[in-house]
């Protein structure tokens, strides 16, 4: 193969913005009929190109708003489509797996980061970090949602765990912590020293991305 036959063949592969628009359109038109996905698509982002993410958030957005050129039948198609997509998205991190860094760990909290109100969970784990439970503490409102050291060092001790860690989600979409997240963490790491269940890290998670307060704090030096 020549060197400009492997240009071809790097520059067929590597999509431009009409192909992977027009990839999506396919499938929407697999999924509700011919000619709708271009017309969908057209209607929520014109020509722009965006992400998967933002995609989705704009369809579940006409959804809501009821914008969408569809049946009721296809709009049910469609919703079906999402939930299955959210779904298969969010798989259950298996017991015994080892949590030693922030990515690995916050796969386990994958069962709250697309919730649309803020959710408390505790992962809690062996002496050598082995994940065996993770359970929702409280849940919230869009916005907040209050929880206790008490709770969470009793779903602990409940559990059996020896290490732990925790997570809440931000239904917003960020990740930043907030400054009652930093202070509830605090709470979290002095009760620790007291009851001698290490808390390994606090998470923040959101739609797939996530915020880690031992890795962008100071909090565990103090």
């Amino acid at each position: 193969m020549t060197m400009n036959h492997v240009k071809d063949a790097v520059g067929a592969y590597v999509p431009t913005v009409q192909q992977s628009t027009l990839a999506k359109a396919n499938l929407i038109d697999t999924l509700l009929g011919s000619g709708l996905g271009t017309e969908i698509l057209s209607g929520l982002v014109g020509e722009a190109e965006v992400s998967p993410r933002n995609l989705r958030d704009r369809l579940r957005v006409a959804i809501r708003a009821g914008a969408l050129p569809l049946t009721p039948k296809r709009l049910q198609k469609l919703q079906a489509a999402l939930e299955l997509g959210r779904q298969l998205y969010v798989e259950e991190t298996p017991p015994g797996d080892v949590l030693d860094d922030p990515y690995t760990a916050a796969a386990v909290f994958n069962c709250i980061a697309w919730e649309p109100v803020e959710k408390f969970a505790i992962a809690c784990m062996d002496v050598k970090h082995r994940l065996f439970s993770c359970c929702v503490i409280s849940s919230g409102t869009a916005t907040e949602t209050c929880v206790h050291p008490r709770e969470v060092f009793s779903a602990a001790m409940r559990a059996g765990g020896t290490r732990c860690i925790v997570a809440h989600n931000h239904p917003s979409g960020s990740t930043e912590p907030s400054k009652e997240d930093i202070e509830l963490t605090k709470q979290l790491l002095a009760a620790s020293k007291v009851m001698g269940i290490p808390i390994l890290d606090h998470l923040v998670v959101s739609r797939g991305a996530s915020t880690s307060l031992r890795t962008t704090t100071a909090l565990w030096q103090e």
